[in-house]
């Protein structure tokens, strides 16, 4: 799993790099940042159950690689933005659901990160 996010993120870095090298559309950074958050859905904010099980098991892991390809996003939505796209109500709506999402995601990760910790402690 881990070799697959490092993929991702590798890929999405990649991504981002080309297109600096030319010429830049605000409507492809945008689409570039929407890419990188569908692959995440798909990849390390993928919540994964486990058969016979209440919940789905989440790790402190999981959500970091899930909030570090949500930044990846941003940084893509925020480039958009400069580039003129900030007043489109798609794009304005869709880049407060990810600082939403980011906002989501740094709780839970310090809550998971804390739980961990916890269980570590009484592992002892």
């Amino acid at each position: 799993m881990i070799l697959d996010v490092s993929r991702s993120i590798v890929w999405c870095l990649g991504v981002v790099m080309a297109s600096t090298a030319c010429g830049e559309n605000k409507r492809d950074v945008f689409q570039r940042g929407l890419e990188i958050e569908s692959a995440a859905e798909q990849g390390p904010c993928k919540l994964h159950y486990a058969q016979n099980a209440q919940a789905a098991s989440l790790s402190g892991d999981n959500v970091a690689n899930c909030l570090q390809q949500t930044e990846l996003a941003l940084v893509e939505y925020e480039r958009a933005a400069k580039l003129g796209l900030a007043k489109d109500p798609e794009f304005v709506e869709v880049l407060e659901r990810a600082k939403l999402r980011r906002g989501r995601l740094e709780s839970m990760l310090k809550h998971v990160r804390a739980m961990e910790t916890d269980q570590l402690v009484e592992a002892r």
